[in-house]
């Protein structure tokens, strides 16, 4: 690492003690050719997370503060980087390759138009053992936006210009707040996808996207897209998809939790959209409809659901 670094690699941390180092070493470890600093932001960890920290002297530049999420602890990040481009580094998931930012900054580097770039990314599991390979499409406003499909995943690099720009991360997401971030970058200029697998996500039990499944998640996706919306304008063909595909996304969640009307939120996703909302899938559709009596079946049949959720690519 240098004194004037190209890329500043960001990771917040929360209790972050089972993975962190393992983390950290990808970077330290890795062959970047780019200039870069590597920041971790202890956002008031209660587990040992804050001695292993320590333990690596000045190889990484580290801040610390009380809990105020992760959001915010990015938001920090952004402030004290000194890098152009940023790689947000989750502290679970690992560097995979150094290409990842050797390819990234290179892209940005040549087009000036273009805010970030995302690769395509792999599922790992609590070992590091390979799950799922994600190979995305191409960027398009259709997906994004229509679909409510959040291209950019792992392994973004953006600029820290365009970031700051709009405000960074906002604090009142507490399950969309990504989505939300591209969203609204996608405003700023191009977004470009990196072909090949160059980064990669852990899935866990313990991640929120996994572990709480419910209301409060099913309000921010459609909360997430009206603001967008209502910010923006939005050619109207496109806003009905977004709010069709939105609602669909929020209704197939009463698979986890009863208190989510999914048999209205999927009438409104109809409603709006006007046709069939493009996510929508006829298996999950019969499932919504036929609540409560699908919900006891499910109740009986574990492994239906299990099988379910499965053909839907594991995300419902």
């Amino acid at each position: 690492m240098v004194s004037e670094p190209l890329v500043s690699i960001i990771t917040p941390v929360y209790n972050g003690a089972n993975f962190i180092a393992e983390t950290i070493d990808s970077v330290l470890n890795a062959e970047v050719e780019i200039p870069f600093e590597y920041l971790v932001i202890n956002d008031g960890s209660s587990d040992q997370t804050l001695e292993i920290l320590k333990s690596y002297g000045n190889r990484v530049r580290t801040l610390s503060h009380e809990n105020i999420g992760e959001s915010m602890t990015v938001n920090r990040g952004l402030e004290n980087a000194v890098g152009r481009y940023i790689l947000i580094l989750s502290a679970d998931d690992p560097l995979l390759t150094a290409d990842l930012i050797n390819m990234a900054v290179s892209v940005l580097e040549a087009k000036s138009s273009t805010v970030a770039v995302y690769p395509d990314w792999k599922v790992i599991g609590e070992a590091g053992e390979t799950l799922k390979i994600n190979i995305l499409p191409e960027y398009s406003d259709e997906i994004m936006i229509g679909h409510c499909r959040c291209l950019p995943g792992p392994g973004v690099v953006f600029r820290k210009d365009a970031a700051l720009k709009i405000g960074g991360r906002r604090k009142k997401w507490k399950f969309v707040g990504d989505y939300d971030f591209w969203l609204r970058l996608s405003r700023e200029g191009r977004i470009e996808r990196l072909p090949g697998v160059l980064a990669q996500w852990r899935n866990s039990q313990g991640s929120t996207s996994i572990s709480q499944r419910g209301i409060e998640m099913a309000n921010d996706r459609i909360q997430v897209i009206e603001e967008f919306l209502t910010e923006h304008e939005i050619d109207s063909k496109l806003t009905r998809k977004a709010l069709g595909n939105a609602y669909y996304m929020a209704a197939r969640l009463a698979f986890f939790d009863p208190i989510i009307k999914g048999r209205e939120l999927l009438f409104k996703s109809f409603k709006l959209r006007r046709s069939w909302p493009e996510e929508a899938k006829v298996h999950i559709v019969i499932y919504l409809l036929l609540i409560p009596i699908s919900t006891r079946i499910m109740e009986l049949f574990p492994t239906l659901k299990t099988k379910i959720i499965e053909i839907n690519s594991g995300k419902v």
